[in-house]
């Protein structure tokens, strides 16, 4: 659900871009001043400034848009292009962070408005103008509610520059200021959040790495810290090898490319909903910027780059000499933390995990303090770290600890750390540390946890429909190969 603002009839609009399905649109009055909304759903406000008499007024509610919690999308309507931009130029001096201002004279048009289509359909704008609306609103709240975008994956060509580098050259390439100001929110969110990218381009690769370092040197992130999937093979091959890499949900990752024939292929992969085409660069600026307003607040996670990358080797030793092997050579420290949490941490685990998440139990901020104060719960979370990289914290415990046997309410781990073993010290530790002798944990299975449920099945005795019996004996004689190669702190 979102608020709505309007004071023309865009029940046509709405209807196409599938907004109005859980309210009547026809029921929300016609209004020429802007709501000052106080709730936290994203906004849109479409309104006819033909109709209004004073524009100044507008211009003042406006702006205090600043002042509301929900990310705002404006798009001001009008049959004279000049009115447009004069508003626009005006508003964007105040570079209100969570407002999106959308001019529809950049959207690509041939035309805009027919006077003879509003008595009859109740609005001028032409039905090529409705149905691009449609799809720019669409992808837009799309973008805003999604709170947890981790990869975006990018074309070059035509998206994040003008041109074709391997038919124009180098000197040919530019990018424009929508460009500059789209690959400038994406290059913050590296920085800031830890916004994993993807570069996927059909080039020649040597000609592309060149280009990505003249043409993009003012956006560093992009050429130190982005996966570069250059080649002449189908795109869909690259974004699956990134997938994979990642370990990401399909919810999380989001695609942009010009060509629509490439984005009809990624759509058989990925979610469609995901897939962006940028007909040209002002669509690419409208969506970066709705993932930066709704991403920017995100939990950082900075060491995700580096450890992502680092998982590549990991992988390769693991795979080619076995998890012990890796697990001998690699410096392995963990640190096993009873004290002094990271409450916040606990919560995104518990909250985005799904692959090793033994029971869904999605606990907030709130009811994790909660827990942790409680005389016979214990919370512990592990932090990794090897020669290669520091995983930070990757995995959390919570503990129930009853007369007659110990019970596990919550197991996550990292998509991150997963293949390397980690899962059998990390519930041995707990053993030893709480002198467990009998333990359960507690189970949803569904067809996303895959991992818990392998790793559960190897060492239990028992089960039923909601909780694992957990042999102990099985648990130590498989964690006494790794303990001894793995430097262990209790804080």
């Amino acid at each position: 659900m979102i608020n709505i603002q309007r004071n023309f009839f865009i029940e046509n609009i709405l209807s196409e871009a599938k907004i109005n399905d859980k309210f009547d649109i026809s029921k929300i009055p016609y209004k020429d001043n802007i709501v000052n909304f106080t709730n936290d759903k994203p906004s849109l406000i479409l309104l006819d400034i033909d109709r209004i008499k004073n524009i100044n007024y507008l211009k003042k509610d406006v702006i205090l848009i600043k002042n509301n919690n929900s990310n705002t999308i404006f798009i001001p309507v009008s049959q004279y292009p000049k009115k447009i931009y004069n508003l626009i130029k005006y508003l964007e001096k105040f570079n209100l962070n969570n407002l999106i201002l959308v001019n529809i004279y950049k959207l690509g048009l041939n035309k805009i408005s027919d006077n003879k289509r509003e008595k009859i359909f109740k609005t001028y704008l032409t039905v090529d103008a409705q149905l691009t609306l449609s799809k720019l609103i669409s992808n837009m709240i799309t973008l805003l509610i999604n709170k947890d975008i981790r990869l975006v994956s990018l074309d070059l060509d035509e998206t994040c520059w003008t041109g074709v580098i391997g038919e124009d050259g180098l000197s040919k390439i530019f990018l424009d200021k929508y460009q500059k100001k789209s690959l400038n929110y994406i290059n913050k969110l590296i920085n800031k959040i830890g916004l994993i990218v993807s570069i996927h381009s059909k080039n020649n690769e040597k000609i592309a790495i060149n280009g990505i370092k003249k043409k993009l040197s003012k956006y560093p992130n992009f050429i130190k810290k982005t996966f570069k999937y250059i080649n002449w093979n189908a795109k869909n091959k690259s974004i699956k090898k990134i997938t994979k890499l990642v370990n990401f949900s399909k919810n999380n990752i989001i695609y942009f490319d010009d060509n629509i024939s490439e984005i009809k292929q990624i759509n058989k992969f990925l979610l469609s909903k995901n897939c962006f085409w940028i007909k040209n660069s002002y669509f690419f600026y409208l969506y970066s910027k709705c993932v930066y307003i709704s991403n920017y607040t995100r939990p950082k996670n900075k060491k995700r780059f580096k450890d992502i990358k680092s998982n590549i080797v990991r992988s390769e030793i693991s795979e080619s000499k076995g998890v012990l092997n890796y697990i001998k050579t690699s410096k392995l420290k963990v640190k096993f933390t009873v004290k002094k949490l990271d409450l916040k941490r606990c919560e995104e685990m518990s909250n985005k995990i799904n692959q090793f998440n033994s029971n869904y139990k999605r606990y907030d901020l709130k009811k994790i303090k909660s827990l942790n104060n409680t005389k016979n719960i214990k919370i512990v979370t592990f932090s990794v770290s090897d020669k290669y990289s520091d995983s930070g914290i990757i995995s959390n415990i919570i503990l129930e600890k009853n007369k007659m046997h110990d019970l596990i309410n919550e197991f996550t781990i990292s998509c991150r750390a997963l293949g390397r073993g980690l899962e059998y010290h990390f519930l041995n530790q707990l053993i030893k540390k709480f002198s467990i002798k009998e333990l359960r944990i507690n189970y949803i299975k569904t067809d996303r946890n895959e991992p818990f449920i392998n790793f559960a099945e190897k060492i239990s005795s028992k089960k039923n429909k909601k909780m694992y019996w957990i042999n102990i004996t099985k648990v130590k004689k498989i964690s006494e190969n790794y303990e001894k190669y793995i430097k262990t702190k209790i804080n």
